[in-house]
């Protein structure tokens, strides 16, 4: 008979070949019904069945993304599967990315993405996670990963203000007003936070969390964050996060709650968080990428201080779509 192992290695070959090959009939039949996909612990991931997981690779395969499988590694139920990345969503080239599956009862349950392999050989469970693991190749071998963005970041000291913002790190206590704001019909409009219509307190929470974490050595799925409140009032009306582009540009991306819009608050802590990480000496260029159609944040980029800067190619992981982005840029005077 055979061990649970050998099953989740032959699980892990047919994984292997369907991505290889883009075929999602493959696909499709090592999946668990209930499969769930997204950020590592996040309690309502952004897909949650087979047909939302085929959903989000068919996006990306007709948008013309291809992936090439570099090492699949068995770690338990877990599998760690390597992937190069090409097409349009590569933007100015192949990137390298991660996905480790855990297989209950010979079909894949759980599908967590990263960007970085140190992180995703940890959350497989591999020994040394740091450093390549024995497992099987295909087409090539990927670089180890780099935790990009970890404790990349060294947080403000004290809170970024002028008379109208504050800007400071979350607090657990913000979790109940994401809460609140997903709980209001149209307290989300604008995709302004990277929540779901009702999402729970759990939820809520997980996102506070992973904000956090991204200011430390912890792994982060989005990635370091700050809120915005209006200055003598505590509560969160929106928030800045960041991201590291290459070694010395940071790009930041923002969104306020659309009750509070109108008010010239995106552009003053874009303007206070920008001119902090310049001053701080965190980065030379600091950079938003900005929908062509999106006149509004357009007007924010101009208001805060950045000048255009052609364009740009930016991927969605969650939607699995491209989009050619404006770019705005502020630079070290």
């Amino acid at each position: 008979m055979a061990s649970d192992t050998d099953a989740v290695r032959a699980v892990a070959a047919q994984v292997a070949a369907a991505l290889q090959a883009a075929d999602l009939t493959v696909l499709g039949g090592l999946l668990d019904p209930e499969v769930r996909w997204g950020p590592p612990g996040d309690p309502e991931p952004p897909c949650q069945s087979r047909d939302q997981v085929l959903s989000w690779y068919r996006r990306g395969r007709d948008a013309g993304t291809r992936a090439t499988v570099t090492e699949t590694v068995v770690s338990g139920d877990r599998i760690l599967v390597g992937m190069r990345v090409t097409g349009r969503p590569a933007g100015n080239g192949p990137h390298d990315r991660w996905q480790v599956l855990t297989v209950r009862g010979g079909r894949v349950a759980e599908i967590a993405g990263f960007d970085d392999r140190i992180h995703a050989a940890e959350w497989a469970g591999l020994a040394g996670a740091g450093a390549r693991a024995g497992g099987s190749a295909a087409g090539g071998s990927a670089e180890g990963g780099s935790a990009e963005g970890a404790a990349r970041w060294v947080p403000p000291r004290e809170p970024l203000a002028d008379d109208v913002v504050v800007v400071r790190l979350p607090a657990p206590s913000d979790a109940d007003v994401l809460h609140a704001y997903a709980a209001q019909p149209g307290g989300l409009d604008g995709t302004w936070l990277p929540l779901g219509e009702g999402a729970t307190t759990a939820s809520c929470e997980w996102l506070i969390s992973d904000w956090l974490a991204g200011w430390g050595s912890a792994y982060s799925f989005h990635g370091p964050a700050l809120v915005i409140t209006a200055a003598g009032c505590g509560d969160l009306v929106g928030q800045v996060g960041l991201r590291a582009r290459g070694e010395r540009a940071a790009e930041l991306d923002y969104g306020v709650a659309p009750a509070h819009r109108g008010r010239g608050y995106a552009a003053r802590a874009v303007r206070l968080v920008a001119g902090w990480l310049l001053a701080e000496g965190q980065a030379d260029e600091i950079e938003l990428r900005i929908s062509q159609d999106h006149a509004v944040s357009q007007r924010v980029a101009v208001a805060a201080g950045f000048e255009r800067a052609g364009t740009v190619m930016s991927y969605v992981p969650g939607t699995g779509e491209t989009f050619e982005d404006l770019r705005f840029v502020l630079r070290h005077c």
